[in-house]
């Protein structure tokens, strides 16, 4: 497999401290425990048996709203002050997380405005709950024009990095995938709204002819974390592979 780098494919495996990856996989832990009122003795195994017990609308209710998908604070304060000692191994001047924004405080009214945005996603088998092909960037100059869905932004930023770490019963088949070399490109998009919400849409032309440069850069589930630019595109497929995937994501705001 190549070896990939930010500047050049747009994608690059890191290593995260193991302390941190420990810090952030208890806290997904204790979250769901949380909220699926489970015994004392928990593990991820047990959780995903419930969890695929669950209907659709009581999944939606706990895990479909970002919002409800959070990391304490105690923990992403932790992650803030990592990352930003760490440097994502680049000489940047600050490296640092974004806040909540207006409808996350709205939608969990546990959240705390100081509270970093750092968030797991849970992906059940055979179901959708994967995103469609699409660019981060998009995203965010959707959400700069509304107020309710802009985050806090503490500092001064020239860049985003978009961070993306397994957890549990991820694999080459069910991980996030990119088309390499995406961040470079001119790549046309537009919004549609479905479901009453503004969601970006990648030109199916570039989509179809590209395909040849989707890469999954992933060896060890165990110890690889990528980090991407946010003009990457990039997307996961159906979870057929297990019986549920686990990762954890958040925004590095780079000051370069």
């Amino acid at each position: 497999m190549p070896k990939f780098i930010l500047e050049k494919n747009g994608i690059e495996i890191i290593k995260l401290n193991k302390n941190i990856r420990k810090l952030i996989s208890d806290d997904i832990k204790e979250d769901i425990h949380k909220k699926l009122k489970l015994g004392n003795s928990v593990n991820f195994e047990r959780i995903s048996k419930h969890i695929n017990h669950l209907d659709n609308i009581t999944f939606n209710n706990l895990f479909g709203s970002v919002a409800n998908r959070y990391l304490s604070y105690k923990v992403t304060k932790e992650i803030n002050s990592y990352i930003n000692y760490f440097k994502l191994n680049r000489n940047f001047k600050k490296v640092f997380l974004h806040q909540m924004t207006p409808l996350d405080l709205k939608e969990n009214q546990e959240l705390k405005k100081n509270n970093y945005c750092v968030y797991y996603r849970i992906v059940r088998r055979k179901k959708n709950d994967t995103l469609f092909i699409h660019r981060d960037c998009d995203f965010w100059k959707l959400h700069s024009k509304h107020k309710k869905l802009a985050p806090i932004i503490s500092n001064k930023y020239t860049k985003r990095i978009k961070i993306w770490l397994p957890i549990y019963g991820c694999n080459t088949q069910n991980s996030l995938k990119f088309f390499n070399y995406s961040h470079l490109h001119d790549i046309k998009c537009k919004y549609k709204t479905i479901k009453g919400l503004k969601k970006p849409e990648i030109d199916q032309n570039y989509v179809k002819t590209n395909k040849k440069n989707i890469v999954m850069p992933f060896k060890n589930f165990n110890s690889d974390v990528v980090m991407f630019d946010d003009e990457c595109v990039h997307f996961a497929p159906t979870n057929t592979s297990s019986n549920l995937r686990i990762s954890c994501e958040f925004t590095a705001m780079v000051l370069q």
